[in-house]
């Protein structure tokens, strides 16, 4: 029967930031047919009668995309070969005396991967992940919802704002944009005047006429007509 070689990776994300996922995994098989010279070569490491790497071709993938959410596939555009695309390996297998005997439990054993043709740091396994951009902290909450959901945030908060500062504005109009507005402040001069002499009838009589033209638009429009 074949045998399959299993690689392995995960990827973890720091939920603060955004996302939905803390972590993700995902896993590429290649399996070795009958007879094929890898399949020897590895069951010859297992053996003991082997002591240099055992090289396995296509079985790492370089480029993967890992978005919000829980997979974390290889990039097709950039390896279009597919599995072809993906890079070689070496595999070794390190076996460390712990007690004496020749029995399996004397031994501590522990697979070795490594690049092909590496050069300068051979004990990392290059991966190119493509991840989605991350939102500041402050903006967490939001960009666990995704970019839609940033969006309809930010369109429906401008919206209300916009909305609310021109709503009010018909309700204002007639106070705020008055042409000439000396006699209304000769009264409201009066009117301290008054308050500050005592004369609480004349104030009253003098605040009852500012009331009236607040509530009388016509009689407003007249003392605030510019002088020429």
């Amino acid at each position: 029967m074949d045998i399959t070689c299993i690689i392995k990776f995960a990827h973890y994300r720091d939920l603060a930031k955004g996302g939905t996922v803390e972590h993700t995994s995902e896993k590429h098989t290649k399996d070795l047919e009958p007879g094929s010279e890898v399949r020897l070569q590895l069951a010859e490491l297992l053996e003991g009668t082997r002591v240099s790497p055992v090289s396995v071709s296509h079985l790492f993938p370089k480029y993967i995309r890992a978005p919000n959410g829980p997979e974390a596939n290889p990039v097709k555009q950039l390896q279009p070969d597919e599995e072809e695309s993906y890079l070689n390996v070496t595999v070794h297998l390190n076996r460390q005396r712990i007690s004496d005997g020749n029995s399996s439990s004397s031994f501590v054993e522990w697979w070795v991967i490594k690049m092909e043709n590496c050069k300068q740091e051979c004990n990392i396994l290059p991966m190119v992940i493509f991840n989605d951009k991350v939102s500041p902290p402050s903006l967490g909450f939001l960009a666990g919802y995704g970019i839609m959901g940033l969006y309809v945030s930010i369109v429906l908060v401008i919206g209300k704002f916009v909305r609310g500062f021109f709503s009010e504005i018909s309700h204002s109009i007639m106070f705020e944009e008055l042409p000439c507005v000396d006699k209304i402040l000769k009264l409201c001069q009066d009117i301290y005047v008054v308050r500050e002499r005592g004369e609480l009838e004349l104030e009253e009589e003098l605040y009852a006429k500012l009331i009236f033209l607040y509530r009388s638009p016509e009689t407003m429009i007249k003392w605030t007509v510019e002088k020429d």
